[in-house]
């Protein structure tokens, strides 16, 4: 049976939520469960090597500015299905994001790094940066191929 027909069946919406410390040790594991549900919900091989690269970039961008690369920062990401599309949703309470240098970096410049922003507007269909109280959010979101809609 395909994955997505048990979906379809029970009328549950798919989520998942990882709460981990700002640590670079932990990626591996959030992008080895990630990769896996993309697959799940039916993208290529290529899409879900993408998805998975923009949640990474996106995990990474925390650990480095929000939180300067300190291990003992808290972020959650959760990942939900939604109307036609699946949310990825990252929440830090490290610094606020400086909205002046997101995507500071030319895509044609050779220098290290700074890609990230970049490879998340490239790849997802939406991403969002909005920061409430205390707390910064990355909302990404990336359409649902069309057969897991039950189409």
């Amino acid at each position: 049976m395909h994955s997505s027909e048990a979906r379809s069946r029970s009328g549950i919406r798919f989520r998942v939520e990882w709460r981990l410390p700002s640590d670079p040790a932990f990626l591996p594991v959030v992008r080895g469960a990630v990769e896996k549900l993309c697959a799940v919900f039916g993208w290529t091989e290529s899409e879900v090597r993408s998805i998975t690269l923009a949640v990474d970039e996106a995990l990474t961008n925390v650990i480095r500015h929000a939180y300067h690369k300190r291990p003992d920062g808290m972020i959650e990401l959760i990942c939900e299905e939604k109307e036609k599309v699946m949310e990825f949703l990252i929440s830090d309470t490290g610094d606020a994001p400086d909205a002046s240098k997101i995507c500071s970096r030319a895509k044609e410049s050779q220098a290290a790094g700074g890609m990230g922003t970049h490879i998340i507007r490239d790849v997802m269909d939406t991403a969002e940066y909005r920061r409430s109280g205390q707390a910064n959010h990355l909302v990404m979101t990336k359409r649902l191929k069309q057969s897991v809609e039950g189409k």
